[in-house]
């Protein structure tokens, strides 16, 4: 079965599910318990389902975009600066918002990316999102903040 099969089963398979909602929202729940747990001690303050920090270089944060249809989430990063607008930084891709996969020179497809179902399959999955987050975004942000 491809990945967009499998997808679409899953996809099914929950719709016919009437434990779907409660179960969506659990996920929700663990994925929103990971990222507080790395977030927050970095200074980061969540409102809502995204999670911010400003200092005088400008506001970086991580939002939480839950698929239209309701079946997973995605991870969308964004920094801006004092004025309003994105930075002038070589590492800025040059995009208002990015996504994990940007982090990647290859990758098959957004790893910030996370179906409801598979959290709850296996909420292991969130250990690779948030050694990304942690060795990766947080230090990226940090040097657009200018601390590193």
């Amino acid at each position: 079965m491809s990945g967009d099969d499998d997808q679409a089963f899953r996809q099914h398979q929950a719709a016919n599910d009437p434990a779907f909602p409660a179960r969506r929202e659990e996920a929700h729940a663990l994925i929103v318990a990971a990222l507080d747990q790395l977030l927050q001690p970095e200074g980061y303050v969540r409102k809502g389902s995204t999670w911010s920090r400003v200092t005088a270089q400008g506001k970086s944060a991580l939002h939480l975009q839950r698929d239209r249809y309701g079946w997973d989430v995605r991870i969308v990063l964004r920094f801006v600066t004092p004025k309003g607008e994105v930075p002038d930084h070589p590492d800025w891709p040059g995009d208002e918002d990015i996504t994990l996969a940007h982090f990647f020179e290859e990758v098959a497809g957004d790893p910030g990316r996370l179906a409801f179902l598979d959290v709850l399959a296996d909420p292991g999955q969130l250990d690779h999102v948030s050694e990304i987050l942690r060795d990766q975004v947080l230090p990226w942000f940090r040097a657009l903040h200018g601390e590193e």
